[in-house]
């Protein structure tokens, strides 16, 4: 997807990758937790040191014991993402030695091509405390001292990586700036409604670990994807249910689905075919809606029980505020995704939309006609001109005589026929009235 240089972090569960990415990429975009084997997915972060950018790729704990949930698929997302590293960096405990998952990821780090640092993490006195001599027989040459908790070597670290990374090239820092550019579009919904199934056949490889286990993916991955129809950057996203029965790990979880939201410009509602649409279903489609969302409303798994549409349009028109448009589709055999990325280009097209002021005007004072203005105490309400000073999403700014004479069922009542008049269905249309 990107020319930039990609480093790949790997280590046993709870070694402290996590913990290194955030320090190298001075974020705090990868999930850290006492609890080991947290980090299932490949989760790709783009950061710089001293002017050269490049990308970082965090990775769930290589885990070699027999009977862990879901070791398997994360041991091969590991191969996956050393497959096309630039650089491995190669994360122990310093002070306990290696441990049996280090001697098997040693063995497959070894056959790479690519360069591999071997790092000794939780050496927390540089000065005094020396990595363990044991780390010798992974066959890696010296581990290099860190702490990533408290940032120590960590820039040293950093040094040696830039240094060991392919010349720099035009070509890269122009992927970089398209990378940064591309329309955020985020996947949310109920836990095992299909979200990384959909992710994975929109990116064309399996990112995210799929299975029939609700709450399998934890983090929201980010993947960027070139269309017919433009360039997106696709952000899969942990399963959200009621808060009430969250905790712990589940509700972090839940938390970063939410800062997801905040930064998409379009959010999928994935909900399951098999189910219907639901009260969840609703509840995740407003909380898309309170964070500014485009959304647009998916029925996945069509391939064993088809959506009835229609109906399904009359009820989200009807509970839904943004009145977001319906599809259908099935990620498992790929019919209906080319239709939904067609959907989501458009939705992004109309988030960015500027109407004129005179086409602006000329709709309000048809939609003024439309009924009464409120009136209180003898005072009815009047709208002068109305103007759009925002987009993404679109803001207009209505000039009336008085604030207080707009009750909520007449905002509710412009901003629907606005949506209506311009085609704005499943785009947050937000009003401000100013009095004079």
């Amino acid at each position: 997807m990107s020319n930039l240089p990609v480093v790949v972090v790997v280590g046993s569960p709870n070694a402290g990758k996590s913990t290194l990415i955030n320090r190298l990429s001075s974020s705090r975009q990868a999930v850290v937790h006492e609890t080991p084997g947290v980090t299932r997915d490949r989760k790709e972060i783009e950061t710089e040191w001293c002017g050269r950018r490049f990308m970082i790729v965090d990775t769930g704990g290589f885990d070699t014991t027999s009977g862990t949930p879901f070791a398997s698929d994360i041991r091969d997302q590991v191969r996956a993402a050393v497959a096309g590293a630039d650089v491995v960096v190669f994360v122990v405990d310093g002070r306990a030695g290696p441990l049996a998952d280090d001697y098997g990821i040693a063995e497959v780090v070894r056959r790479l091509k690519a360069p591999v640092l071997l790092v000794a993490n939780k050496i927390d006195d540089l000065g005094r405390q020396e990595p363990a001599t044991e780390l010798y027989e992974l066959g890696l040459g010296a581990a290099r001292p860190i702490s990533a908790s408290h940032g120590l070597g960590t820039g040293e670290l950093l040094d040696e990586l830039v240094d060991l990374f392919p010349a720099a090239s035009a070509e890269a820092d122009e992927d970089a700036d398209e990378a940064s550019t591309a329309v955020p579009v985020v996947i949310v919904g109920r836990p095992n409604a299909g979200k990384s199934s959909l992710f994975n056949a929109i990116a064309g490889e399996s990112r995210t670990i799929v299975s029939d286990i609700a709450g399998t993916t934890r983090d929201a991955i980010d993947t960027v994807v070139k269309t017919p129809h433009g360039e997106f950057r696709f952000i899969d996203t942990a399963g959200m249910r009621k808060t009430a029965k969250l905790s712990g790990i589940e509700y972090y979880s839940y938390l970063r689905s939410l800062q997801s939201l905040e930064r998409a410009h379009v959010a999928i509602i994935v909900a399951d075919s098999t189910l219907g649409l639901n009260e969840l279903d609703m509840s995740i489609a407003s909380e898309a809606t309170r964070r500014g969302c485009a959304t647009v409303l998916v029925f996945n798994k069509s391939d064993i029980v088809y959506p009835d549409l229609e109906e399904f349009a009359l009820v989200a028109a009807q509970k839904l505020r943004q009145k977001p448009q319906v599809a259908a589709l099935s990620a498992k055999t790929g019919v209906g995704v080319a239709q939904l990325l067609e959907m989501v280009a458009s939705l992004d097209v109309r988030y960015a939309t500027h109407i004129g002021t005179r086409a602006l005007n000329k709709a309000l004072a048809d939609i003024s006609a439309q009924r009464p203005l409120p009136q209180k105490h003898g005072k009815r309400l009047k709208m002068y001109y109305a103007a759009q000073y925002g987009t993404a999403p679109p803001r207009f700014a209505i000039e009336i005589n008085d604030r207080t004479l707009v009750t909520r069922d007449f905002g509710f009542f412009i901003e629907n026929r606005l949506r209506a008049h311009f085609g704005l269905e499943g785009i947050p249309v937000i009003i401000d009235f100013k009095g004079k």
